[in-house]
């Protein structure tokens, strides 16, 4: 029996969905429905029934008994590829990193450098640079092996670990009136026409979760910080709310003014990876990187 096989009936078998364990296999729906068929076939007895609704399917009792085992012998059969790989020496090992572009400040870089240098044997490692459904996407793929992104819709199976916020603030113009506030109350937000983020971006739940979304008079449709603090930079009369990191500081026209009455950690990026068996370096990876907590700008004082 075929091991991509017994993975996609693991798979349905979490998901108890063909459409959509299909899409997270990355493989398409008739592929699966074949692969079962023929395991189905093989052992001579059915493993799934449909259930309530036509998209739902459910196991059988012996559908159920299998799984058990299928389990089990899949974990082992991943945990004894991750021992072969490393007595093949770590000196072999490669770490796929993925990042959001707002991560790689300072702090980040030093500890990037710090586990590199806390390893007997470096890794080779490669980072890839994307906006946050982009990064979990390859993930779920396996191009990288973990990434530092922002948790979106239906990631549940993910594994997360907060590692960074960025603090919400108002970026004006240095010639716009407001530059000259030290803050500003999120009541007084409502008075003015503000550009921000697109509601299809990450950031966009921060935005609902924490702001009166109806009162205020929000342009919705940037994709970024670098593009919202342009167009300020650009017209001394915009405004734009956006999550403040490192890369704003290339706009020196921007002042950044925190905003009242708002968490900190107003949005969160996670050190994300799959609920799997890894290789010793990216166990060593999540780890490592796992126990920081990377400093708030607005903590530090350094927001400009």
């Amino acid at each position: 029996m075929r091991l991509d096989y017994l993975r996609y009936f693991h798979h349905l078998a979490k998901i108890g969905n063909y459409t959509k364990a299909a899409k997270e296999l990355y493989i398409a729906q008739p592929t699966l429905s074949i692969a079962i068929k023929r395991m189905e076939k093989e052992l001579d007895m059915q493993l799934f029934v449909r259930g309530e609704g036509n998209s739902r399917v459910e196991l059988t009792p012996e559908g159920a008994v299998f799984e058990e085992y299928v389990e089990q012998m899949l974990n082992s059969f991943d945990i004894g590829l991750r021992v072969v790989r490393e007595m093949q020496g770590e000196k072999n090992s490669e770490l796929k990193i993925g990042t959001i572009y707002a991560m790689q400040g300072r702090f980040w870089s030093q500890a990037m450098q710090s586990f590199s240098e806390s390893q007997s044997n470096p890794p080779e490692i490669s980072i890839e640079q994307a906006y946050s459904p982009e990064l979990i996407s390859r993930l779920r793929g396996g191009s990288l092996d973990a990434v530092f992104a922002t948790r979106i819709d239906g990631s549940e199976d993910l594994n997360h670990i907060l590692v960074w916020s960025q603090p919400l603030v108002l970026g004006v113009h240095r010639e716009n009136p407001l530059s000259k506030k030290k803050s500003i109350s999120v009541e007084e937000l409502c008075k003015y026409e503000i550009l921000t983020y697109a509601i299809t971006s990450p950031a966009n739940h921060s935005l609902e979760e924490n702001l009166p979304i109806e009162n205020m008079s929000l342009k919705r449709e940037y994709d970024d910080e670098i593009t919202l603090s342009a167009m300020v930079s650009s017209d001394k009369n915009k405004m734009a709310l956006f999550c403040y990191s490192f890369l704003v500081n290339a706009f020196e026209d921007v002042v950044c003014i925190p905003i009242k009455d708002l968490p900190i950690d107003f949005h969160k990026v996670y050190l994300i990876s799959r609920r799997e068996t890894h290789s010793k370096v990216v166990d060593d990876f999540i780890s490592f990187m796992g126990a920081y907590r990377f400093p708030n700008s607005l903590e530090l004082g350094q927001i400009k």
